[in-house]
């Protein structure tokens, strides 16, 4: 009976550890402080979906700022952040974190150049974006990069659908 007790305190612990703060603190943050640059406005934006995809033009894409895309999942606001990496390609991923989710405060927002995890404060580059799985990144997600556009597909975007539903980040 000791055993389950112990057991079930050191889960409890666990469970909490990984919705509050990753098992990290902002000192341990897997990126330093860029040095300061111009904080622009938000920009939000929902695309039509056309054929099933939704395309991303990526001349509004920007290295100091993040796009936040929209899409509706039936209901569910579904939120992506396209950037435009440190070595100039374009990024997309899901804006949520993908060890807080599901907290509502699973989403990153920009600063200081950064995006920052509003659950546990982890801050990363933008060069995160789309290409690391695992930890607290942004989750990644399947996209098409082409001339001029960030093509992304409606059904690869429902299957997520389920991560947001308790997600509490801006959409406008």
């Amino acid at each position: 009976m000791k055993k389950k007790r112990i057991a079930a305190a050191a889960a409890s612990v666990m469970i909490i550890t990984i919705l509050t703060a990753c098992g990290e603190t902002a000192k341990e943050s897997k990126a330093k402080e860029p040095e300061a640059s111009d904080q622009g406005a938000i920009t939000f934006l929902t695309p039509e979906v056309k054929d099933g995809t939704i395309d991303i033009d990526t001349s509004l894409l920007s290295d100091k700022e993040p796009l936040y895309i929209n899409y509706d999942a039936n209901g569910t606001m579904v939120q992506m952040i396209a950037v435009k990496a440190s070595d100039g390609t374009d990024r997309v991923s899901l804006n949520t974190c993908q060890s807080c989710n599901p907290s509502p405060k699973a989403f990153f927002q920009a600063e200081n150049g950064l995006l920052v995890c509003q659950n546990c404060g982890n801050r990363f580059r933008f060069d995160a974006v789309g290409s690391e799985a695992g930890g607290c990144n942004p989750m990644p997600i399947a996209y098409e990069a082409g001339e001029g556009t960030l093509r992304v597909k409606a059904d690869e975007l429902e299957q997520y659908a389920d991560r947001f539903t308790s997600w509490g980040g801006r959409t406008e």
